[in-house]
C-alpha cells in the first residue's frame, strides 16, 4: 500500500487537503470519487506534485485509438446536453487505461476549477495535439464544441488509416529483406564452412565467385564479434544522428527521394497537410494559425518549410496559390484548385476536396507500390540466394579439375 496526498474542492469552493492509502493512484482516485469528492490533485507521498502530469505530458502512454474514442464519447455527451465536467467524469470511470484515467480526471478537475477546457488539454501536448487544442479553443469561442470534437475525431481516424496504409506498404519489403538477410547469414555461417572443408582438401584453384564467398564466410565466422559490435554501433549511431536536427533533415530528404517509395511518402505528407488545413479553415481557425499548425504536423522537414514560408508570404499579403505554385512538391493541379477557391470565396470546401483527392491518390500510389515491390523483392531474394548457390556449384561443374584428383 502507498500513501497519497490529495486536494479536493468542497461544495463551497474551498480546497481541502488530506491523505488516503491505496495500491495505486487509480484506486486512490476511485476512493475519493466514491466519497463524493471533487479531485483537484492527487500524488504519491514524497513525489513532485507535477510528476503525474509531467510523466504523461512527456511520455506518450496513450494510444491514438483511445484519444479518438475519447473525442467521440465527449462529442456525443456534449451534443446531448451533458455538462462537460460530468462527461469527463463519466469517461474517466469507463476508461480501461489507468494512465489515461489520471489524465481525464485531471482535465475534469481543471475545468471544475475554472480553467478552460482547451487550456487543460494543452497541459498534455504528447496526448492532445496542438490541432486538437486549437479546435477546442475555437469551439469555446463559437459554442460548437460537439461539432468540433466530432470533426477532430474524424480527422484522427483518417490520420490513423493513412498511417496504417503506409506502414502496411512498408511491412512486406521489410519482412522480405529481413528474411533474405537471415537466410544469407545462415548459409555463410553454417553451410559454406562444410563446403570449404571439402574443397580445401583438393588443392585446386577454385573459381573467383566461390573464393569470394568462402572468404566472406570465413571472415564472418572468425570475426563475428567485431562485425556484430560494428553493426550495433552503427545502428545506435544512426539512431542518435536521426535525433539531431541535421539527422532529421537528412532522413526526411532521403525518405521523400527514395526510388519507388519516395512518391508514396510525398503523397502521404501532402494528404496530411491538406487535411489539417481543411480542418482548420472549415472550423473557423484563422489562416495564419492554420498554416502554423499545419507546418508543425506535416511530418517532414521539407513540407514543414513549405507551410512556414507560405505563412510568411500570406502575412505579406500573398495568396495561398502563388507560393504553392513555386514548390516542386505541390502538384500544379492542386494549386489551380486552391487558386479557384480563393477567387470564388469557397476556400474551405475546395481544401476539403483537395484533401480527399490527395487521400484517394495516396491509396492508389500505395496499391501501385505494393504491387511493384513484390516482384522486386522476389528478384532480390533470387539473386542473393541463387548467387550463393551458383558460387557453391561452380567447382562441381568443373569436377574433373577439382574433385576428381
Amino acid at each position: 500500500m502507498a500513501r497519497f496526498k490529495y486536494q479536493v474542492r468542497e461544495d463551497s469552493g474551498n480546497i481541502e487537503s488530506g491523505y488516503v492509502d491505496a495500491t495505486d493512484v487509480s484506486q486512490a482516485s476511485r476512493q475519493l470519487r466514491d466519497a463524493g469528492k471533487t479531485i483537484v490533485t492527487i500524488i504519491q507521498e514524497g513525489s513532485d506534485p507535477e510528476d503525474i502530469k509531467t510523466y504523461y505530458a512527456r511520455k506518450k502512454k496513450v494510444k491514438p485509438d483511445e484519444v479518438i474514442y475519447f473525442a467521440n464519447q465527449l462529442a456525443v455527451m456534449v451534443d446531448t446536453g451533458v455538462p462537460i465536467t460530468d462527461a469527463l467524469d463519466s469517461i474517466a470511470e469507463q476508461t480501461g487505461n489507468p494512465g489515461f484515467q489520471v489524465v481525464v480526471e485531471d482535465l475534469s478537475a481543471r475545468v471544475k476549477g475554472g480553467e478552460e477546457f482547451s487550456s487543460a488539454l494543452g497541459e498534455y501536448p504528447r496526448i492532445f495535439s496542438k490541432l486538437f487544442v486549437s479546435l477546442m479553443r475555437a469551439s469555446e469561442i463559437s459554442g460548437t464544441m460537439g461539432k468540433m470534437l466530432q470533426r477532430m475525431s474524424e480527422y484522427m481516424a483518417q490520420e490513423r488509416e493513412t498511417r496504417k496504409r503506409v506502414k502496411g506498404a512498408m511491412t512486406y519489403p521489410i519482412c522480405m529483406l529481413s528474411f533474405s538477410v537471415i537466410v544469407v547469414i545462415a548459409l555463410l555461417v553454417f553451410i559454406l564452412p562444410r563446403f570449404e572443408s571439402i574443397y580445401s582438401g583438393k588443392g585446386a584453384v577454385l573459381p573467383m565467385p566461390t573464393r569470394i564467398l568462402m572468404g566472406l564466410s570465413s571472415g564472418l565466422v572468425t570475426y563475428w564479434p567485431l562485425i556484430f559490435g560494428g553493426v550495433v554501433a552503427a545502428v545506435i549511431g544512426l539512431y542518435f544522428y536521426k535525433c539531431t536536427p541535421g539527422g532529421r533533415i537528412f532522413f526526411d530528404g532521403l525518405r521523400i527521394n527514395l526510388p519507388v517509395l519516395g512518391g508514396m511518402y510525398r503523397k502521404a505528407y501532402l494528404a496530411r497537410s491538406f487535411r489539417t488545413m481543411s480542418t482548420m479553415v472549415s472550423t473557423g481557425v484563422s489562416m495564419l494559425d492554420g498554416l502554423e499548425i499545419t507546418s508543425e504536423v506535416a511530418g517532414n522537414h521539407y513540407f514543414s518549410e513549405i507551410w512556414k514560408q507560405l505563412s510568411e508570404r500570406v502575412t505579406e499579403g500573398s495568396t495561398l496559390a502563388d507560393p504553392l505554385l513555386e514548390s516542386k512538391f505541390i502538384p500544379r493541379t492542386i494549386t489551380q484548385m486552391i487558386s479557384a477557391g480563393e477567387r470564388t470565396g469557397k476556400l474551405a470546401p475546395v481544401l476539403d476536396r483537395v484533401a480527399s483527392f490527395c487521400e484517394e491518390d495516396l491509396k492508389v500510389v500505395i496499391k501501385t507500390v505494393t504491387n511493384m515491390i513484390e516482384p522486386v523483392m522476389i528478384i532480390v531474394m533470387g539473386v542473393l540466394i541463387g548467387g550463393i548457390a551458383m558460387a557453391l556449384l561452380l567447382p562441381i561443374f568443373s569436377i574433373s579439375k577439382v574433385v576428381a584428383r
